[in-house]
């Protein structure tokens, strides 16, 4: 049986089902099949993980900086 060659979402190349990352995408019917080779499923764990701390570092700021600074008690 031949073996099914998919390609890479981030690069483009084809490579065998077996040394593919499978990651889903989207939601419910938006689903997409994505499917990463090694060297882009390394980029992009680390964009998601740089991502992420950009997130968690914007919400741990104050909603207004400088509210009442101004002010002298």
């Amino acid at each position: 049986m031949e073996d099914s060659k998919l390609r890479c979402y981030g690069c483009g190349g084809s490579f065998v089902r077996e040394e593919l990352q499978y990651r889903p995408s989207g939601r419910g019917a938006y689903r997409k099949e994505k499917y990463f080779c090694p060297t882009c499923n390394e980029k992009e764990i680390k964009k998601n993980t740089l991502t992420s701390a950009v997130s968690s570092f914007r919400k741990s700021l104050p909603a207004r900086p400088g509210y009442m600074s101004h002010k002298r008690w």
